[in-house]
């Protein structure tokens, strides 16, 4: 009896994986995506969301690319350019957590020539991991950030989570900084801008990665020094100079800013919030999104 009711649990368990599997949507040619010869991205997606899902990203990429009404840069020319007839766009993604859903995104993206900046977090698990008191990268990020900057033609940005490391992982941020940027750019991944991340434990200890900069202004929380349990810790700070940045993504000025984190009564921000063809040519709009939230 018992024999007969663990296989029964087994086909239960088989069928059941074997629907979710049927659920997954493939509607790219390249089911996956190479990284290396071992790893590869699996391109399919189930639809969890009516709204955050690819279909609906792939879309709003369609209508951008289409539309006629826009003219679509990388965060590193954004301040730079400037148009009579078209609205000027610029598409972030902060890759956050999940580098897999930003390759999807960046390949969808190359589909349609749009050119974008994606944010590596350099404290994600894809990227390394601390170990005793240092640091040991992800062998397999510069092939990852090689394919989103090389193969699908975005660029790559450096997603600042420094006051984090220095207050919470305890290592030195400018020293890591320096080394860290070297690495990324000796293995040809061309980094000129950087912007802060909303780390959970800015919340915690009440600051902002952008604290890091002597350019980012000083809106009301630690932004000089952080104390943890019985330590006091004097927040590293630097200039973006001396680190060969060009910008911070946080001071970058624009018309109209959008982004999948805020809420509007009690939903979820998304493209279809927005009538863009209203607004006017010459404008400049910022969209950042996080690749997560919609794969």
């Amino acid at each position: 009896m018992i024999k007969r009711i663990l296989f029964l649990l087994v086909i239960l368990v088989f069928l059941s994986s074997c629907g979710k599997d049927s659920e997954r949507q493939y509607t790219e040619k390249d089911r996956t995506i190479t990284i290396t010869k071992k790893v590869v991205v699996d391109n399919g997606f189930h639809i969890n969301n009516k709204i955050f899902n690819l279909n609906t990203y792939e879309n709003f990429l369609m209508y951008l690319a289409y539309s006629g009404h826009f003219l679509i840069v990388e965060q590193k020319d954004f301040e730079k350019t400037v148009s009579d007839d078209k609205v000027i766009v610029s598409m972030r993604y902060d890759m956050d957590e999940n580098i897999n859903a930003a390759v999807k995104f960046a390949y969808r993206e190359n589909k349609f020539n749009i050119h974008s900046t994606y944010f590596v977090l350099h404290t994600a698990n894809y990227y390394g991991k601390k170990v005793d008191s240092g640091f040991v990268r992800n062998e397999n990020v510069i092939s990852y950030l090689k394919k989103i900057q090389n193969d699908y033609g975005q660029e790559i940005g450096f997603h600042n989570d420094l006051v984090t490391l220095q207050v919470v992982y305890e290592i030195p941020s400018r020293a890591y900084l320096k080394n860290e940027l070297k690495y990324l750019r000796d293995n040809g991944i061309n980094i000129v801008g950087t912007t802060y991340h909303g780390s959970n434990y800015c919340y915690v200890y009440k600051y902002y990665n952008a604290y890091f900069w002597y350019e980012y202004p000083n809106n009301g929380w630690n932004y000089e020094s952080i104390r943890k349990g019985f330590k006091t810790f004097q927040i590293e700070k630097d200039s973006l100079k001396n680190y060969g940045f060009q910008y911070e993504g946080g001071l970058l000025k624009t018309d109209y800013f959008f982004t999948d984190v805020h809420f509007v009564k009690g939903k979820r921000w998304n493209m279809n919030m927005v009538n863009f063809d209203t607004i006017p040519p010459g404008k400049k709009v910022i969209i950042l999104l996080h690749p997560a939230l919609w794969d």
